[in-house]
């Protein structure tokens, strides 16, 4: 099998090209273990262990990249509008990996994606930048040239070639896999071009990488979490946010509508301790009633009623600096500039209930009620502190009432107006 014609499952420097694994042996996998090792082929993959010093010192360079560009990937799918469905339903799928195996490391499964990609950015950036430094020679140099009309300007066709080059050494990297060695390696990638081309093992390979990349991202399944999970989360919240809401505007018998609003504040203590792992619930099984299944939810909390404590504080803590951001409102095309802090507030809460609801389903004993009883008694205030900075919220905002129904712990992860100003 001609090398051209293999596709490499860890591939980080030259002395590790002879670990291949070629498309025939690709196909003759299960469908998860040949998408698993294509994964591997391009992310971080397995850590390496702590007597590999410097592999895994790579190792973690690399997820910290892909960490990086996934939350850049996020935000940029939520803040265009008509995407934000997606950016949620990719937290909520990557939620649901976590509950399921109870591991942190399946919580990124954009990860080797989002590794590739942001190292094709940075390659392309640091090539890039002889191109900018030549072409600002060149202006200097045509500013010189209009004060001297027969004066040669070398710089401006130097600055061709080095374009056309540089273009054509970063089309055969990213053609050959826009590994960090394809960047270093513009003859090696010229033959391996000609080859596969000539045998067809690159087109079977680029093939075969864009139904991974289908498979990996499932737009119409991670569209269809997203629809789920938003629905359930109006149908919970819409009466007592409504009611909470009441008093907000200004009535000739104030009585009643704070009587309404306190109403709606008691509601919304049990809703907010139970929709978190709800729409864990719901992810996991696909089953969009499930967002009303509250005894399995109730079960959860009996169990890990520490973790759900932790989990819960930490998810409000997150989502309460979020609505400072509505007190003075962006335009619509600045918006995404405060995208990507949604988006790191939100997530790692979204993995941590993923994870406590995984270990409230391994487990099958509730905690006992020395623990449990304290417990509740202190997440009683806590919650309620929630409802109060909710009802404050239409106070202080541009948005008005609007605001208090733009609940971004369970809703869109954006800074927009979901419902309008």
């Amino acid at each position: 099998m001609p090398q051209s014609a293999e596709i490499t499952v860890v591939e980080e420097s030259p002395a590790e090209d002879s670990r291949r694994l070629t498309p025939e042996t690709l196909a003759a996998l299960s469908s998860s273990d040949r998408w698993q090792q294509m994964g591997n082929s391009i992310g971080p993959g397995p850590f390496p262990g702590f007597r590999s010093p410097v592999r895994s010192t790579l190792w973690l360079l690399r997820v910290i990249t892909g960490i990086v560009f996934l939350v850049g990937l996020l935000a940029v799918l939520a803040a265009v509008p008509g995407l934000s469905l997606l950016s949620l339903g990719l937290m909520l799928a990557a939620e649901a990996e976590v509950a399921r195996s109870g591991q942190l490391r399946t919580a990124f499964p954009l990860l080797p994606i989002s590794t590739r990609t942001g190292t094709i950015l940075i390659m392309v950036g640091v090539f890039l930048l002889p191109i900018w430094l030549m072409s600002s020679f060149a202006a200097a140099h045509g500013v010189i040239a209009r004060s001297s009309p027969t004066a040669p300007n070398p710089q401006r066709t130097a600055l061709a070639v080095l374009q056309v080059a540089i273009f054509f050494h970063l089309a055969m990297a990213i053609a050959c896999g826009g590994r960090f060695w394809c960047f270093v390696r513009p003859i090696r990638n010229l033959r391996q071009l000609i080859s596969s081309v000539g045998d067809g093992s690159w087109q079977r390979g680029v093939n075969s990488w864009a139904e991974w990349l289908l498979n990996v991202f499932r737009p119409l399944r991670h569209l269809a979490i997203a629809i789920k999970a938003t629905v359930g989360a109006v149908i919970w919240l819409f009466i007592p946010t409504a009611m909470l809401a009441l008093s907000t505007r200004p009535h000739q018998n104030p009585i009643v509508p704070a009587l309404i609003s306190i109403a709606g504040g008691m509601l919304l203590i049990p809703i907010a301790s139970w929709l978190p792992l709800l729409q864990a619930h719901q992810a996991v099984t696909g089953r969009f009633r499930d967002i009303f299944d509250v005894r399995t939810v109730r079960a959860i909390v009996r169990r890990v009623p520490i973790h759900w404590a932790i989990a819960t504080i930490l998810l409000y803590a997150a989502a309460i600096p979020l609505y400072l951001t509505k007190v003075r409102l962006l335009a619509d095309d600045a918006v995404w500039l405060l995208t990507p802090l949604f988006i790191v507030l939100i997530y790692p809460t979204r993995l941590m209930f993923g994870w406590v609801y995984a270990r409230g389903q391994r487990r099958t004993d509730p905690a006992g009620r020395l623990v449990r009883w304290p417990v509740n008694t202190l997440m009683l205030p806590a919650l309620a502190a929630y409802a109060v900075i909710l009802f404050i919220t239409p106070l202080i905002s541009e948005a008005g009432r609007a605001a208090i129904f733009e609940n971004h712990a369970f809703l869109l992860p954006i800074p927009g107006r979901l419902f309008g100003s």
